[in-house]
């Protein structure tokens, strides 16, 4: 009598790194199952109880540093005479008229 598994490939022991890449390629980067399964060499049977069972596990988690822009300050140069002043956004506008009138008595 034949063996009732002749013509199946026997079970082998998968490495955890090849159900990592697999999980990783179907979440990350939208790789189909089958198309991860046939490239990775996974039955398809193995790589959808990868998927079922990775569905029960939270994603890692990925932190990374949000830097903010900083707003760029606008600033002019006001001249009066010889006098040149620098005026930068957030300015103090009755500071800068009293500045402007002291300069302008002198001229």
């Amino acid at each position: 009598m034949a063996c009732p598994c002749a013509g199946v490939e026997a079970a082998r022991m998968r490495k955890p790194d090849e159900r990592a890449e697999l999980i990783r390629a179907v979440r990350r980067h939208g790789e189909t199952v089958v198309a991860a399964a046939t490239r990775l060499g996974v039955p398809l049977s193995t790589a959808h109880r990868w998927m079922r069972l990775a569905v029960a596990e939270p994603p890692p988690v990925t932190f990374v540093e949000v830097v903010g822009e900083r707003a760029a300050h606008s600033t002019i140069e006001v001249r009066i005479g010889a006098a040149a002043i620098e005026v930068r956004s957030g300015f103090d506008a009755r500071l800068l008229r009293e500045v402007v009138d002291a300069l302008g008595s002198d001229a």
